[in-house]
């Protein structure tokens, strides 16, 4: 069964009832689907807006106005340990993919401190932001890393660039701090709220950043080139952007929750990169808000969308998780109450597929972390000789070795089906027999005179039986592709047939109830009739059960009277 959870983190509340359950939990995992209901929580913790980050083994929570991070394991379900840092940390975020095997914090002098967790290795950057950082996200790719601060400005940094062991020397032309950005994002006039990037793999991807002076800029962040630019109706905290890059989503200090679409707009040429678009701001309409039932709920400090985009998260400062319905554009309900300010969300990946690809692509999961060392050699830039040290050394649990193993064998019997290399081969086999071709025999050539000759005699055999076996293939391919087409044709009709018999049923049932419902009416309006009848028989002096049964076969004639016209 598939189901899907996220993670939220709270912030810590000076009193909290004693009657409240989660009174000591900072982070809880909590279960969107099929149930919703509460899962995991880790205790001792108070995390900032921006202080969450969530990998496939652990929880890493940076502790509000102090310089440390929390680590908590979510295979064993326990708090693995507490980092210290030289400087008070603002935002975390994690790079590297399915493991996160880097951790990126933002300080509050405006430095980057990078962090691999598999071999404890700590670099650090110059401080770029004048003032904290307080918003981070790294791109799918984990090349690029966009750090926002309070300055007003975002700075893009090369991932590889930070962690490579080999960099150039800086001379005298050179005047670039160590580990500088790459570019520099400044078009916000005020402090930037929140910051989200897309989704796509490509060398070109957008990110979307929101500002206190009520702005939010939809930006190609791998050039700096502004694509559009919305002017909000109230200050935005928290952004985030749909699975498909359609739209992004801002919420505010009101509560309320708005969809901002980035192709509403239509255009011959792509929206996103239509000049005529890109030159003039977009107002948004303060009535297009979702607006929140739930009175003196906050600020939506941060958002999150599930695996479908068709679920909308939100954390509000008094502890409420709200879900929201974007299909239908409305509130749908109160996932959590936990008494005390969300200050994250964190949707994790559906659990329950039968095969994660994803997972099976990495050979390696980190168990344990490495609590970071601080080396000043690994920094200093005058190091150009691009060397790892010696006792540079990771820390991973490597997947089974017999995994890697091909053996027809073993596949056949661990295999719910038919595999598909052995359903190929015996394709093969019936093509090659359909189109009347022989297989090749095991007889040698004839031998010559000439050396020469029965050795190109051999290469010809051998090419020709290639060339034959290839034929089988791509005939077996073709018959495959073409059995698959029309299976697939066969269950759409069913499928159709299916949902349209599912609709007559469905409305038969709603005649059905109608016609039940409006029967018990009329009989409870007869007994009543009737009662009345009874009652007022007995006032005049009469017999009441005389009345009642004359009124009973009244009704008696009427019925029969309907059903002979």
């Amino acid at each position: 069964m598939l189901s899907e959870s996220f993670v939220a983190s709270l912030l810590a509340a000076e009193k909290v009832p004693t009657s409240v359950t989660l009174r000591d939990a900072g982070i809880c995992i909590h279960e969107l689907q099929p149930a919703c209901a509460l899962r995991t929580t880790f205790k001792k913790s108070s995390t900032g807006p921006n202080g969450l980050a969530v990998t496939h083994t652990h929880v890493f929570a940076a502790q509000v106005d102090k310089a440390v991070v929390h680590v908590y394991n979510r295979l064993k379900g326990n708090q693995e340990a507490t980092v210290p840092f030289p400087e008070r940390i603002r935002s975390i975020a994690v790079a590297g993919g399915f493991n996160g095997d880097v951790l990126v914090i933002g300080t509050e002098a405006g430095r980057l401190i990078l962090w691999e967790t598999c071999s404890g290795r700590q670099v650090s950057t110059s401080p770029s932001h004048l003032q904290p950082v307080t918003s981070l996200v790294v791109d799918p790719t984990s090349n690029f890393v966009l750090s926002a601060s309070s300055d007003a400005t975002i700075h893009v940094w090369s991932l590889p660039r930070m962690l490579s062991f080999s960099k150039p020397a800086i001379t005298g032309s050179d005047q670039a701090a160590p580990n500088s950005p790459i570019l520099t994002f400044s078009n916000h006039r005020r402090a930037i709220t929140a910051l989200a990037v897309g989704h796509s793999g490509h060398r070109n991807n957008i990110a979307v950043s929101t500002a206190a002076d009520n702005t939010a800029i939809v930006w190609d962040y791998t050039t700096g080139h502004v694509l559009r630019t919305f002017l909000l109706p109230s200050t935005p905290q928290s952004v985030t952007l749909d699975p498909a890059d359609r739209a992004f989503f801002v919420g505010y200090e009101s509560g309320n929750v708005q969809r901002v679409d980035l192709y509403e707009t239509s255009s011959s040429h792509h929206t996103l990169y239509d000049s005529r678009l890109q030159d003039t701001p977009s107002q948004i309409s303060s009535d297009r808000q979702w607006t929140i039932p739930i009175k003196d709920a906050g600020a939506a400090t941060c958002l999150a969308l599930s695996y479908d985009g068709m679920t909308l998260l939100s954390g509000h400062q008094n502890g409420t998780v709200i879900s929201w319905d974007v299909g239908r554009g409305k509130y749908g309900s109160t996932v959590a109450d936990y008494t005390r300010p969300v200050t994250n969300l964190h949707m994790l990946l559906p659990a329950g597929f039968p095969q994660d690809e994803e997972a099976q692509e990495k050979k390696y999961i980190v168990t344990n972390v490495i609590k970071p060392r601080y080396d000043p050699n690994m920094t200093d830039m005058s190091l150009t000789s691009g060397t790892i040290p010696p006792h540079y050394s990771i820390n991973v649990q490597l997947s089974d070795p017999r995994e890697d193993r091909y053996d027809i064998l073993s596949e056949a019997i661990s295999h719910p089906s038919f595999p598909a290399s052995l359903i190929e081969e015996g394709l093969a086999e019936l093509a090659g027999l359909g189109h009347g071709t022989e297989a090749p025999t095991d007889k040698p050539p004839q031998a010559t005179t000439n050396g020469t000759d029965v050795s190109q005699s051999s290469t010809i055999a051998a090419l020709e039986a290639e060339i034959d076996s290839l034929r089988k293939q791509v005939a077996a391919n073709e018959a495959a592709r073409r059995e698959t087409t029309n299976e697939v044709i066969q269950l759409r009709s069913k499928l159709r047939h299916l949902q349209d018999y599912t609709h007559d049923l469905q409305l038969k049932q709603h005649r059905s109830s109608a016609a039940r419902v409006a029967a018990r009416a009329q009989k409870d309006a007869e007994d009543l009739k009737r009662r009345e009848a009874w009652l007022e028989a007995e006032k005049r002096g009469q017999n009441g059960d005389a009345a009642l049964l004359a009124s009973r076969a009244q009704a008696e004639q009427d019925s029969d009277e309907k059903m002979s016209q």
